[in-house]
């Protein structure tokens, strides 16, 4: 038993005390990021102002009123943007996402949530959330997901790692998926 112990032990040491090669992202996919941030903020104002130019807005806001046990009533407003394009290779219209916000409640404090999507609205690019903190203050949470890493920006605690925000993406765009590119 000693003989598998002692070098399993000396294995875990040297695994613990090896420096950490976690790749962050490049200054280019930042750039890239923040720009495509923008321009997706930018096609969010512009589609709230859609009616007023005679132009079809696309959007998706859903609500749900529910008591969360020990917390009490909790609002939770999800809101998707999306544009319409058409898939290349069947020539089908489908709605493609870029966008999406959260808004909820857990007791007296509140969480504001911001995903971000790609061009191609499969790969996540940036996560943001906004909450109260326990301590009375504001935590904010910044992820840049790119090719070589994640970037973190954390002000305050981060309530959900960069993993659950990705899992939690994927989650919304699949119910955004179900409700509108389903196939009739």
């Amino acid at each position: 038993m000693t003989r598998f112990f002692i070098p399993f032990i000396v294995l875990l040491m040297a695994l613990a005390t090896m420096p950490s090669h976690a790749q962050e992202i490049t200054k280019d996919e930042m750039a890239n990021i923040r720009a495509a941030y923008s321009a997706a903020k930018e096609k969010v104002e512009l589609n709230s102002h859609a009616q007023e130019q005679n132009v079809p807005r696309s959007d998706m806001e859903i609500v749900s009123h529910y008591v969360i046990p020990g917390c009490g009533p909790t609002e939770e407003i999800i809101h998707y943007y999306f544009t319409l394009d058409e898939d290349p290779v069947l020539g089908t219209p489908y709605y493609k996402l870029y966008f999406i916000t959260t808004s909820y409640n857990v007791a007296a404090r509140k969480y504001y949530q911001e995903f971000l999507f790609g061009e191609d609205d499969t790969d996540l690019l940036f996560f943001f959330q906004r909450n109260d903190a326990l301590d009375g203050g504001t935590d904010e949470t910044r992820y840049y997901y790119g090719k070589s890493g994640v970037h973190k920006a954390i002000k305050g605690t981060a309530e959900l790692d960069e993993v659950f925000a990705a899992r939690k993406a994927e989650e919304l765009k699949t119910a955004f998926t179900l409700l509108m590119n389903r196939d009739y």
